[in-house]
């Protein structure tokens, strides 16, 4: 399969995962009313819900793509599950990486509180 081919279909795969997302938040709930309501409670966070769906979407194509390059996606189906799981995947490989807060140095080092790194 070639890269143009896994990459559409990482697409097509990451906008149904993304589909079934949106329709599930803009069901209709007792707190609504009963009534289908956007996912955003304010007109004004309407574009950054539009660009997290938008950016999801580029991540599953970009995943799939990776994987029909690298010879992991040799099929249609397996291109579109790498789109659908995109988003679980790459939150599991942030989920390795370790964050360590830099420990904050309130001696002030050097006169008017500069450090001098350069010693």
């Amino acid at each position: 399969m070639s890269l143009w081919m896994a990459a559409m279909w990482g697409l097509v795969g990451s906008a149904v995962a993304e589909a079934l997302n949106l329709s599930g938040m803009m069901r209709p709930t007792t707190e609504s009313g009963g009534r289908w309501q956007w996912p955003w409670r304010d007109r004004r966070d309407a574009p950054i819900v539009v660009f997290a769906v938008l950016l999801r979407t580029v991540a599953g194509t970009g995943l799939a793509a990776a994987a029909g390059a690298g010879g992991l996606a040799t099929t249609a189906f397996a291109s579109f599950t790498f789109g659908v799981a995109a988003p679980l995947v790459i939150a599991k490989m942030f989920d390795q990486v370790r964050v360590t807060e830099q420990p904050s140095d309130d001696t002030g080092g050097g006169p008017n509180g500069e450090h001098d790194d350069a010693a």
